[in-house]
């Protein structure tokens, strides 16, 4: 549901809830007021723009306003959806700090867990309402408050987000990311808080812990669970008694409302307040269910983002060949405590004391560093001996099975053989009942062996070799230059594959991605404000190709690609073109149009030519 100006009504947004105060807007009926933010004596508050534009921000007489159906909500383009996660993705884990002092690392977004949750609301479709006791809305139903979270609290990641975003069956995948970083830094400030984790060595949530966060809207409900799961607790003992320490009775009856039942089954999930569900049975209820969302929203990454999947290159993973070779020579802390003290000094970590740390992460730095590869030795990351800064090395993978290549990094949330915060290894394989993931790594058992884990505790996946990681700059087989930048070398790729979906030869495919280079760098969200020129192709609002599309449509690169492709329809020539310079002669005069052609014709050939050189 949403607010709109009555039919037949004609009222004003005022600067007071008083009809006498000053009007700062004409609204005309049917006008799209959103979700009011606050009431008082008869009228609403709304934010019809910006965050921080005051003139859009006013009071409504509550007898002008209905609210209505969203059963003529937009239908949502799938592939459009899980290409635009991903670069949210990207775009995040980009970011070092999220605002002075605040950094994202290493908390970081996933997009697996984005389209999972989109799978497990709504089935990724553009719905209204459909959580009970939420107003969440679109693919991942995501909240007022959750996105006014995100607008006053993600720095630049928010910079130009609206209100009415949220509405935005796209842009609120932003929402959502944001909600996920938020949920696992919760989690580890509680935990070190109660003294059970470091700064230096934080708590790592897995997928487990945060997709209990997000379910019962409480990272602490979540940590409750956890730790419930480890306290020998009775067969019987019911979700309530574990996690009601850490809700306030209207959190409870609210996650009883909202998640008594899976979404469209008559499975019972949290049950209700008057007969809740077990800790066993919410804890298999969800480890299931996660487990199926994970690889449903893996085989959409497949399918719509192919460039994410791991390419294993030749030299596959150098720094396997020294972790097998401690293993062969049986490196144990018992025996080998002076060899693994100089594992340390293969991070920052500083002068080791006669009592030896938890190795696991100065193991894989040791083995990174010892590779021979520069480029392997150099990744090693700030803060390696904690578990937890491996998150942030190299690039997500997803956690499926068939998708992890081995000697990927895995980084576990702590289980009863990890300890406080967390483990890091090499991946080797899973178990055949896919429950276990066998890991090579130090500080195993006091060793360096081979090891089972839980796979449910699998907080991190990460490779080197994908697009987005450290020194990639090839998106297939094209070589973008310096100026695109890593966090929007993706959108490469869905121009490429939407020119080629189109029926568009190579030369075209290259003669579009080049135009869209100059245009705006890929960078998506690119607003040249003066021309009103918007997105990857800078497409022109009202005068142009933009065809009248918001903003934020436009910021949408699969949409503003498939806008540019219509266009490119309507020329004959550019698909008739033999060659890579007739193709881009041809787009730049007849289809972007730029004021300089001749000029713009040549440089753009240059620049097509250099991604293929």
């Amino acid at each position: 549901m949403t607010f709109v100006v009555k039919d037949g009504v004609m009222t004003d947004l005022f600067a007071e809830p008083s009809l006498t105060a000053k009007s700062k807007k004409d609204l005309f009926p049917g006008a799209v007021l959103g979700d009011p933010l606050k009431t008082s004596d008869g009228f609403l508050f709304f934010e019809l723009g910006a965050p921080d534009n005051d003139a859009l921000k006013g009071w409504v007489p509550k007898e002008h306003c209905e609210e209505r159906a969203d059963a003529n909500r937009p239908p949502l383009n799938e592939a459009g959806f899980v290409q635009e996660a991903v670069n949210v993705q990207l775009r995040f884990n980009a970011t070092e700090e999220i605002k002075p002092g605040v950094a994202l690392k290493p908390w970081i977004v996933s997009a697996d867990f984005l389209i999972a949750r989109a799978i497990f609301e709504t089935g990724i479709k553009n719905l209204g309402k459909n959580i009970p006791g939420s107003d969440g809305v679109g693919p991942l139903q995501v909240t007022t408050t959750e996105w006014k979270n995100f607008m006053d609290n993600a720095g630049d990641l928010a910079k130009g987000a609206r209100l009415s975003d949220r509405d935005h069956p796209v842009l609120q995948i932003d929402g959502a990311a944001f909600r996920q970083h938020v949920d696992g830094q919760a989690m580890s400030k509680i935990r070190l808080d109660a003294g059970k984790a470091t700064a230096d060595d934080p708590f790592v949530p897995s997928f487990l812990d945060m997709f209990l966060a997000y379910v019962t809207n409480s990272p602490a409900a979540a940590l409750a669970i956890l730790d419930g799961q480890s306290a020998n607790l009775p067969a019987n003992t019911s979700i309530k008694d574990v996690v009601k320490s850490a809700m306030s009775a209207a959190e409870l009856a609210a996650l009883f409302q909202a998640r008594e039942k899976l979404p469209g089954t008559s499975t019972v999930f949290f049950g209700t307040d008057a007969s809740p569900n077990s800790l066993k049975g919410v804890v298999e209820l969800a480890e299931s269910t996660l487990k199926t969302l994970l690889a449903d929203a893996f085989g959409k990454i497949k399918q719509h983002r192919p460039d994410m999947v791991a390419t294993v290159t030749a030299g596959g993973a150098p720094w396997m060949a020294v972790a097998r070779d401690a293993e062969a020579r049986h490196v144990t802390a018992a025996d080998s405590a002076a060899e693994i003290k100089t594992y340390f000094a293969d991070t920052d970590f500083g002068p080791v004391g006669a009592e030896l740390p938890a190795w696991c992460g100065a193991f894989a730095a040791h083995c990174m560093k010892q590779s021979g590869n520069p480029t392997v030795a150099a990744s090693v990351p700030k803060g390696a001996a904690a578990a937890a800064s491996w998150k942030s090395w190299g690039a997500d993978l997803s956690s499926q099975d068939g998708a992890i290549p081995q000697g990927a990094v895995i980084v576990l949330s702590p289980t009863p053989e990890t300890g406080g915060t967390g483990h890091v290894g090499f991946f080797l394989s899973f178990s055949p009942d896919k429950k276990n993931v066998i890991l090579l790594g130090g500080n195993q058992s006091k060793k360096v062996g081979e090891t089972p884990f839980a796979a449910d505790r699998i907080a991190a996946v990460r490779w080197l070799d994908l697009p987005g990681a450290a020194g990639a700059v090839a998106v297939d087989g094209i070589r973008l230059p310096a100026k695109v930048k890593q966090a929007d070398r993706a959108n490469a790729d869905i121009i490429i594959k939407a020119f080629a979906a189109a029926g568009y030869g190579r030369d075209q495919q290259i003669a579009a991605l080049a135009n869209a280079i100059e245009e705006s760098a890929l960078n998506a969200r690119a607003h040249a404000v003066g021309e009103d020129s918007v997105g990857l192709f800078q497409l022109r609002r009202f005068k142009g190709v933009g065809g009248k599309n918001s903003v934020e449509a436009l910021m949408d690169p699969a949409f503003n690609t498939q806008l540019i492709i219509a266009e490119a329809k309507r020329v004959p020539l550019f698909a008739k073109a033999a060659n890579l310079h007739d193709a881009v002669d041809a787009f730049v005069r007849f289809v972007e149009k730029p004021s300089d052609k001749p000029g713009q014709s040549a440089l753009r050939l240059r620049t097509a030519q250099a991604l293929i050189a």
